[in-house]
């Protein structure tokens, strides 16, 4: 992984900007999870860890925040007050300050590049039947039986990105322009088990299973993907 850049944050990185009133408390038996609040002028969030909140007030993928164990660990109630009309960005700003107030945070942001891909057409065109409708849709089952891997029903062609987003651990994107569902079945082996000759492997690699059995291919490129990291705290939020 190659560092990007790393922007060192204040504590109070939301200067100016507070919520009314504040209540942060270590989460109770009692604590039923955060949910949705009629009171525009209320903001919730209960049994909730210090990594999920940090990802909803720096905007970041929640397992791109970084840091000890324990904002991850520790369950928190956070209730709070905020004037009538605020902006997500103004909540968000207000949550930062809130956070680095009450558990003494130091943050700051870092990226690195990500291996992307871009689902598109191959060369000869896609493989694939439509489904026309006429027989009931099979939902997408993926399915694994040793070193075999398997996708097999109706899907759209964002849906099997996202599917295939599962099984490379990267982001996939469909970029195919093909609209409507489509009757697949799609099986391969991991290129581990390939190159071990693990009894079973025999179907090819996902890239090559793709272009042979559904006429598709990945195309790969660069993204810069935004982290947050904590550089120190502490898991007993401030008294109220």
């Amino acid at each position: 992984m190659r560092k990007l850049a790393a922007i060192v944050l204040l504590p109070f990185a939301a200067c100016g900007q507070t919520f009314d009133a504040a209540t942060v408390r270590l989460s109770s038996a009692s604590s039923t999870g955060s949910h949705m609040v009629d009171d525009p002028t209320r903001f919730e969030f209960l049994y909730c860890s210090v990594r999920a909140l940090l990802a909803l007030a720096y905007h970041v993928n929640v397992w791109n925040v970084r840091g000890p164990d324990w904002i991850a660990a520790e369950m928190i109630d956070v209730i709070a007050r905020k004037p009538l009309h605020t902006s997500e960005e103004d909540e968000r700003l207000m949550l930062q300050a809130l956070l680095a107030d009450r558990f003494k945070l130091t943050v700051h942001r870092d990226s690195y590049d990500l291996t992307a891909y871009d689902l598109v057409a191959a060369r000869n065109g896609p493989k694939m039947k439509s489904a026309d409708g006429s027989v009931p849709a099979k939902p997408p089952i993926a399915s694994m039986k040793g070193p075999a891997r398997s996708l097999n029903g109706t899907v759209s062609m964002g849906r099997l990105a996202a599917a295939l987003q599962t099984a490379l651990e990267s982001p996939v994107t469909d970029a195919t322009g093909l609209t409507g569902e489509f009757d697949i079945l799609l099986q391969w082996s991991p290129e581990d088990a390939i190159a071990a000759e693990l009894p079973g492997a025999t179907f090819p690699q996902l890239t090559k299973a793709l272009e042979l059995q559904l006429g598709l291919k990945l195309e790969t490129r660069k993204i810069k993907v935004d982290t947050l990291v904590v550089d120190g705290g502490q898991k007993i939020p401030a008294e109220n």
